[in-house]
């Protein structure tokens, strides 16, 4: 049967047609300096059909992102469209969760500790999500319509089974490497590859606050 592999997606399991494959490889990600980094964490691949059609995705089970330390855990989420977010803070400070993201824009407000304010993401693509207290603060949801959608921390590469018949995109995607994507042809047997992300963006994309101004001082946010 067809397994969802992504984190958080609760799809419903089909009968693989027959001629299913599968794809799976090891994944490198290097640092600037060549080196290659020790873990695959907030990586994301998406296997995506080119010439086939795919029935939409209803919504996965509820999203939680929380605010801890000034930052978000998890930094990278999986979701499909129509699927609930919720942002508890467990600090013990204000945040205001916002995103200027095309077809998912939205604004919680300032809200205090305990507090878990909600929001739905309905178009597919990466939402970009940020603090409007503090500027530090960054997350990023994916939300996807394919079943096969990974996160790979705690892996070594990738690993689609039950994949049907076809031509695919295979995107993979991390915070500081961007996006790299291949088209892959899978049949009845396992399609391997190796593929590697190269990090070229700093940890924290420049941007600006919810009203597009500038944020203030570092100094001036220590009791937000």
């Amino acid at each position: 049967m067809i397994r969802a592999l992504a984190c958080g997606l609760s799809l419903l399991a089909l009968i693989p047609p027959l001629g299913a494959g599968g794809v799976q490889g090891p994944v490198q990600l290097r640092e600037k300096d060549g080196r290659l980094r020790a873990s695959l964490r907030d990586c994301v691949a998406l296997l995506e059909p080119l010439d086939a059609a795919q029935p939409g995705a209803g919504p996965s089970k509820p999203v939680v992102i929380r605010t801890v330390g000034k930052q978000f855990i998890p930094r990278v989420a999986i979701a499909t469209p129509g699927t609930e977010v919720a942002f508890p803070n467990l600090d013990h400070i204000l945040h205001n969760v916002f995103s200027v993201t095309q077809g998912n824009r939205f604004d919680t407000g300032q809200y205090r500790p305990g507090d878990s304010p909600k929001v739905k993401v309905t178009s597919p693509g990466l939402v970009k999500l940020y603090c409007n207290v503090h500027h530090q603060m960054n997350a990023f949801l994916w939300v996807v319509t394919t079943p096969f959608a990974q996160l790979l921390d705690g892996r070594t590469g990738i690993r689609f089974d039950a994949v049907p018949p076809g031509a695919y995109r295979l995107r993979l995607w991390h915070p500081e490497a961007g996006e790299k994507t291949w088209t892959l042809k899978v049949d009845g047997g396992i399609t391997q590859g190796a593929w590697e992300l190269q990090v070229s963006l700093p940890p924290i994309e420049p941007h600006k606050n919810k009203f597009g101004r500038d944020y203030p001082p570092l100094a001036d946010d220590r009791s937000y």
